[in-house]
């Protein structure tokens, strides 16, 4: 009995031992989806390296690059707080930290996505070296052109249903941009490599490749599939359009600062061009608007310099009749007179065409 007893407590003691140890509490990075996982890191320059990642490593480097750029982050993090003490004056340990950093590029095959003048002009970005304390995923689409036209339809003043249903739409258009690039994938495996450069050029009829003693059509199926790829490049770039109109008819977007401009470019936003032709005409009223402020800053001059002279000459009308006055001059009232109807007089010309 004593020896049912003395095993209970040890069993017990190993079950408390095991419950509070860092293996049983420490979350399992298994759970953790790499693929889809966004901007796990503080600073946005590893966020955007982890961006690149996941659309070209598989998913154990993912998860071993994952851990990397945990490590960075971390040491980022710190360098920061110790160069806002002061620190590093010299600049050593930045060095360092951006030699690991290539170093995790290179071993990963990453480098060859980030250009030196990429670089440099993020670097220049001040929100480039930033921390976030909330960071969330604000990249809703893998498109880079689409996410820059979803940014520009969040701040045109749509209401939450809007922005539901114009989302809705988005999410519909990046379904299709990852179809255009199955396809296109599908086509260069095929080893055509004389059409690659030739698929999505628009203005190029249907190519196909015959043979001149047969008049057989040679390699259809890739033909086919590349005929196929040019429609769907197509009916993206028409869709892009839809989108640039839709978010360019929000209550509260301001692509020019002049009313009358306003109301033009909203009547353009709402017709059926397409965003060639709206660009063009975009800078056609960026031209028109420069010309109409220049205009009113010329009125503007010429008004305060008329309001000058008017002033100045108020001012001597009314030094005279106060003078007339005190040296009391036999005649100093019909004399007075004369200045004050000289005064509205001109008072009266020079009014009269501002109220026009």
């Amino acid at each position: 009995m004593l020896l049912f007893f003395t095993l209970l407590v040890l069993i017990s003691n190993v079950l408390c031992e095991n419950k509070y140890s860092k293996s049983a509490n420490e979350k399992k990075k298994s759970d953790i989806d790499f693929r889809t996982l966004q901007k796990p890191f503080r600073m946005n320059k590893l966020n955007i390296l982890w961006t690149k990642a996941q659309l070209r490593l598989t998913e154990p480097k993912l998860k071993s690059l994952y851990s990397d750029l945990m490590i960075q982050d971390k040491e980022e993090i710190t360098y920061k707080r110790v160069k806002s003490e002061g620190g590093d004056k010299e600049g050593l340990k930045e060095a360092e930290l951006r030699r690991k950093l290539t170093n995790i590029m290179n071993v990963y095959g990453l480098r060859e996505h980030f250009d030196d003048k990429h670089v440099g002009r993020q670097k220049m970005d001040p929100e480039h070296n930033s921390a976030m304390d909330e960071y969330i995923n604000r990249s809703l689409f893998k498109d880079k052109k689409l996410n820059m036209l979803w940014s520009k339809a969040e701040a045109s003043g749509f209401t939450p249903e809007e922005l539901a249903a114009l989302r809705e739409e988005f999410t519909h258009h990046q379904e299709k941009i990852d179809q255009y690039y199955d396809l296109l994938g599908n086509v260069e495996t095929e080893g055509h490599e004389g059409f690659k450069n030739a698929i999505n050029d628009e203005e190029m009829v249907n190519f196909n490749e015959v043979n001149l003693e047969t008049n057989e059509v040679l390699n259809k199926d890739f033909v086919d599939k590349a005929n196929l790829l040019r429609e769907k490049h197509r009916g993206l770039r028409d869709g892009y359009d839809r989108l640039h109109r839709i978010a360019a008819r929000g209550p509260n977007n301001k692509e020019f600062v002049e009313p009358k401009v306003q109301g033009l470019w909203r009547m353009a936003a709402a017709a059926n061009f397409t965003v060639d032709e709206l660009a063009s005409i975009k800078v056609e009223l960026q031209h028109y608007e420069s010309r109409l402020l220049k205009l009113r800053h010329l009125q503007a001059d010429h008004v305060a310099a008329r309001m000058e002279e008017m002033h100045r000459k108020v001012k001597y009308y009314l030094l005279g009749h106060l003078l007339l006055r005190r040296l009391k001059v036999g005649n100093a009232s019909a004399i007075a007179n004369v200045y004050e109807q000289r005064s509205l007089r001109h008072f009266g010309e020079f009014m009269g065409p501002l109220a026009r």
